[in-house]
């Protein structure tokens, strides 16, 4: 009877997780499209040009899906630690509203699709730390204020054209390495992201990966924030309450009968 319980509580608690909704999720095709998602699903941020040390080169306003990029050259002569290297930089989004998910729309510049088979490749792909904050209008400009959410650490599985990634922090829920519905593979590798905490700014900087290389540019076309009950991972369905109560009245009958029958 203990055994039950133990699977009960087990299988309630592994539903009802974060990690019992699975590893990082890599899809090989677009992410959905944004417009078909019900209307307020997904909250474009506001870039903050320069604020948080100088945005370099900007083609696009990082405001808009529209292919094109912003970006800053990190330091990449101080650490291999995103969350500790100086000058602190981040390219920062402000949300109307705090969000728990994320989803970078890459931009790619030396990624044009196919097998990903160097490590310069497969770094750059993949070359974002992601932080979050929740602040007033004009605040989080402090490397202080800042809380580290997610870096990539390592490559995997590179000889297999496919690469996956180890990363500190939050993992993505979903890697869509055919980039977005909208643009396709100039978006490759955009990712997902939900974390514990909602927070209203999220700012980018290089991945530890991008650090070592040395490629510490990170590129981003724009930035969406979402609340995960909204927008299931894809493949990777977060359950519903009903299904989660179905499942623990099942288990919770078995349990009864079980007690029944020794008695």
């Amino acid at each position: 009877m203990r055994k039950l319980w133990g699977v009960l509580i087990f299988l309630v608690a592994y539903g009802l997780s974060p990690e019992g909704a699975g590893a990082t999720t890599y899809l090989p095709g677009t992410s959905p499209l944004l417009s078909a998602s019900p209307p307020g699903t997904f909250s474009f941020g506001t870039h903050l040009p320069s604020y948080i040390g100088p945005t370099t080169g900007s083609a696009g306003n990082g405001t808009a899906l529209d292919g094109a990029r912003v970006f800053f050259f990190d330091n990449i002569n101080s650490t291999d630690n995103p969350a500790t290297a100086t000058p602190f930089n981040l390219l920062v989004w402000q949300f109307d509203s705090a969000k728990d998910s994320l989803r970078l729309y890459t931009h790619q510049d030396h990624y044009f699709g196919g097998p990903i088979t160097t490590t310069f490749v497969a770094q750059d792909v993949m070359e974002y730390s992601v932080f979050g904050c929740n602040g007033a209008v004009g605040a989080c400009t402090t490397q202080g204020e800042w809380t580290f959410l997610s870096d990539v650490i390592a490559v995997l599985d590179l000889a297999s054209g496919s690469p996956t990634y180890t990363f500190s922090g939050t993992a993505p829920t979903t890697v869509y390495r055919g980039g977005s519905g909208e643009l396709g593979i100039i978006n490759a590798y955009a990712r997902d992201y939900t974390f514990g905490t909602a927070f209203n700014y999220f700012g980018m900087r290089a991945s530890t990966i991008s650090f070592i290389e040395p490629d510490a540019d990170p590129e981003l076309d724009a930035v969406v924030a979402f609340n995960r009950v909204n927008f299931p991972p894809p493949g990777n369905p977060v359950p519903e309450p009903a299904t989660l109560l179905l499942l623990g009245s099942g288990l919770a009958g078995l349990v009864l009968w079980r007690g029944r029958k020794a008695l």
